[in-house]
């Protein structure tokens, strides 16, 4: 197993654009992340924000309409940008897995789901369907479900929204990746259910070594995964930071108004704040700051030019004009 910290996936400056009758549209802007094996990177924003734009470019799983426009994605070195078809097959579902946002969607409604967990490895170890299977009930009995056994033999309907989602946490872990990419894994299920994934997937974690790449737009959620948390706005990331640093220092207007939405159980508001307004589409983004027709603090020169980078520490990092004051 790798040692923890260990940098295993280099995002730099990758910028995205969708191909439309008026051009190419940029979507994700010169966007730069690390992963560490071992730990969590939560990636935050409302919806429309580019989240799962990026994490789908990472496996090349963008729409016909998507392209990368620049940028770099290395994979222990091995730069994924420019790969083939065959390449990224080898590693996606191997070395890289994705649990993805709606398993009722994702899984397949007329295959078994011990079937579908032996898939991976008939494809990638290359076992025989005995012992794929065996294994599939190996993983299934791993991330929890009763009577795995039996169970394996069920199809997706006969199975809750929590069991559908450990069945795709199983697929996704069934070849020990290094990587796990969970694109709102907890969003459709009640709170118990959530926090049983989120144990689950932690547990896993420490288990198998595995970084994972969390998506999500929920702060309560990020907070029980995230070793450090970036933040995302139209296309950009515009915060980024330990996750301690993020969830007690903020300082982007932006990640100060998300946390502002989060419930707290401390706390004695019983109505949340909002935020006005909503994420500027891809090209109609502002000439400034993205954020700036929404920002409480907004000054004249946001709307006019683009924020500098600010540097609060060695791991705390924003993009504004206005940084929120401590």
């Amino acid at each position: 197993m790798s040692s923890v910290d260990e940098t295993i996936l280099s995002v730099s400056n990758l910028s995205i654009g969708f191909e439309t009758d008026e051009g190419l549209i940029p979507v994700i802007e010169e966007v730069s992340f690390d992963l560490h094996t071992g730990r969590t990177l939560a990636l935050v924003g409302e919806s429309g924000c580019g989240k799962s734009v990026t994490a789908f470019a990472l496996l090349k799983l963008l729409p016909p309409f998507g392209r990368i426009i620049s940028g770099s994605i290395k994979f222990r070195g091995q730069e994924l940008v420019d790969s083939t078809e065959s390449e990224i097959q080898a590693i996606r579902g191997d070395r890289i897995s994705m649990i993805f946002q709606e398993p009722m969607s994702a899984l397949n409604p007329v295959f078994t789901i011990g079937s579908q967990v032996a898939e991976s490895l008939l494809l990638h170890r290359h076992l025989d369907k005995k012992m794929a299977w065996q294994q599939a009930v190996e993983m299934l009995v791993a991330v929890g479900i009763p009577d795995a056994a039996q169970r394996a033999k069920n199809y997706p309907h006969q199975l809750s929204g929590g069991m559908r989602q450990r069945v795709m946490i199983a697929m996704a872990l069934s070849c020990e990746p290094d990587i796990l990419i969970a694109d709102e894994p907890t969003t459709a299920l009640d709170v118990t259910i959530q926090a049983q994934i989120l144990d689950l997937m932690h547990d896993l974690q420490e288990r198998f070594g595995t970084a994972i790449l969390f998506i999500s737009h929920d702060f309560g959620v990020v907070s029980r995964m995230a070793d450090y948390i970036a933040v995302m706005y139209a296309g950009k990331i515009i915060e980024r930071g330990d996750a301690g640093e993020i969830l007690t220092g903020a300082r982007h207007p932006y990640t100060c108004a998300l946390l502002a939405t989060t419930p707290r159980i401390d706390a004695s508001v019983t109505r949340l704040p909002a935020i006005s307004g909503r994420v500027p589409a891809p090209g109609q983004r502002p000439a400034g700051c993205y954020f700036q027709p929404r920002c409480p603090n907004a000054s004249d020169h946001c709307g006019e030019q683009r924020p500098p980078p600010v540097d609060l520490s060695v791991t705390h990092q924003l993009i504004c004009h206005e940084v929120v004051s401590e």
